[in-house]
């Protein structure tokens, strides 16, 4: 599922999620329209055994993309405190993170809702 693309412009009323199953679990993905590539994307993992809980994890760029950011912002704080000054780049690369926290909690709750959709479609 890391490397599925789910963008597309035809959107289908009844169509979600992209998925992908194997003997032990069943991978989902929300499909998205091409306006939606900077919202990071998020796979949910349910174990066959149990459906009634389902795992979330970022994609792996936007795995790569939280670690590159992370370890800037960490790098930036550890030289602004050893030089005793706030670095001019502190700013951007806190703006940055803020964003991709922000962009990745709405795709959170977006995946939750279609998630909660598609379960209580048949009730």
């Amino acid at each position: 599922m890391d490397f599925k693309s789910a963008s597309t412009f035809v959107s289908e009323p009844n169509k979600f999620l992209l998925g992908y199953e194997n003997d032990k679990r069943i991978d989902l993905l929300r499909i998205t329209t091409p306006f939606e590539k900077l919202l990071p994307k998020i796979i949910v993992t349910f174990n066959k055994e149990n459906f009634n809980q389902y795992n979330l994890r970022l994609k792996l760029i936007s795995i790569i993309i939280y670690t590159l950011l992370t370890i800037a912002l960490i790098s930036n704080l550890f030289y602004s405190i050893k030089s005793g000054k706030l670095e001019s780049d502190f700013s951007m690369i806190l703006f940055l993170n803020l964003m991709f926290y922000i962009l990745a909690f709405v795709e959170y709750k977006i995946v939750n809702r279609k998630i909660n959709k598609v379960i209580n479609w048949n009730e």
